[in-house]
């Protein structure tokens, strides 16, 4: 450790260059981190808040939550949870504008709170036509309390009566309705009468129907196999999203392979500051210092420097993220920093051991 110092000490400009080259790409690293967490976030958060163990679709809809519609009396008849059943629908909205703006309206049954994120401000909904919207909508509509939320097909008008947490479905920004109005026959279908839209559907036989049902504990597939329904494990629902399974593939290529690369580069730069310093090694092999002493000097600079590189461009990334406007999708997540910066550690690891085992082949007459 004295000897791996002492040279940081004496050629510091050569370390601080390998350093701030370590920083620049572990500030890329971080960032790309960051974005590809907030982008995954912004797919599948209400489906997050509902803690669920599993959802129920039709088989026809090919784990589409868009594409699926139940008979409610299905539901009676499986043993499902009826208050537990949702309408999900993406649909334009107009708020204080004429500029209309993608929503995911949620559909649940009022009082039901188990199937909305967390209220920050104001309250639940308690009337058919109010609603709780997501934060992050509140920067992007300059929306507020006691604002209306037109929809854009239908004129069906809501009123803001709370915001929860951020909480986007697929990208889009979550509305939180009541449950027969997030229909897909009520996406469409208007009497022109709020009083009446509350009670009424599109034709009076129509069998009443909803989404999905978000379900607690697992299911047996074989009770749902009768009315064609499907049990879907939350976290394979929520890798089948559209896109998002290729885009957390993608971003994880990305940042594995930044962190090989700078790694590979900290361990060129440390072979040949190694093979540059054979004739000190040389002389530290006559004087008595062993292999291993030297081999670990080589090794302690190289983590080191990773390290230091490293802490640098975390806390560049982090000062980059506060200073962002908060409609970029970046989010900071400590457990996926530190395993990224573990990874580098380990690749910078491995990569210098083989510089190191250099030295010992350096003969020490042969070295002056």
């Amino acid at each position: 450790m004295f000897l791996a110092l002492k040279e940081m000490k004496k050629e510091k400009v050569r370390f601080i260059m390998i350093i701030l080259i370590t920083a620049l790409i572990a500030y890329l690293v971080y960032f790309l981190s960051s974005l590809a967490f907030g982008l995954a976030q912004i797919n599948r958060t209400t489906i997050d808040y509902w803690n669920a163990s599993g959802i129920v679709l039709t088989k026809s809809s090919n784990e589409n939550i868009y594409a699926s519609m139940i008979d409610r009396q299905f539901i009676v008849d499986s043993n499902l949870d009826l208050d537990n059943s949702i309408n999900l629908a993406s649909a334009s909205v107009y708020i204080n504008s004429d500029d209309p703006i993608n929503v995911a309206f949620v559909g649940y049954n009022i009082g039901q709170d188990n199937l909305v994120a967390p209220i920050v401000e104001g309250r639940a909904i308690e009337d058919t036509f109010e609603t709780v919207v997501s934060k992050n909508l509140q920067s992007k509509a300059d929306v507020e309390i006691g604002d209306t939320i037109r929809m854009a097909s239908v004129g069906r008008e809501f009123t803001v009566v709370g915001f929860t947490s951020d909480s986007n479905y697929n990208t889009l920004p979550a509305v939180y309705i009541d449950r027969e109005l997030a229909s897909a026959e009520m996406m469409i279908y208007t009497s022109n009468n709020p009083e009446e839209d509350a009670v009424a559907t599109p034709t009076p036989n129509m069998p009443q129907r909803v989404s999905a049902v978000v379900v607690y504990e697992d299911i047996d597939q074989s009770t749902l196999d009768e009315y064609e329904l499907d049990y879907i494990k939350i976290d394979d629902y929520i890798n089948g999203l559209p896109g998002y399974q290729a885009q957390v593939l993608t971003f994880g290529l990305m940042i594995a392979s930044l962190a090989v690369i700078s790694s590979i580069i900290t361990g060129i730069f440390m072979y040949i500051l190694t093979m540059q310093k054979k004739s000190i090694f040389g002389v530290l092999k006559i004087q008595g210092y062993r292999n291993g002493y030297i081999m670990k000097s080589v090794i302690l600079q190289t983590i080191l420097v990773t390290l230091l590189g490293a802490l640098t461009g975390l806390l560049l990334s982090i000062l980059t993220i506060q200073f962002l406007p908060s409609t970029v999708p970046v989010a900071i997540n400590w457990p996926l920093f530190i395993g990224v910066t573990v990874f580098s550690i380990v690749c910078s690891f491995i990569g210098t051991v083989f510089s190191a085992r250099s030295i010992l082949k350096i003969e020490p007459l042969d070295a002056l």
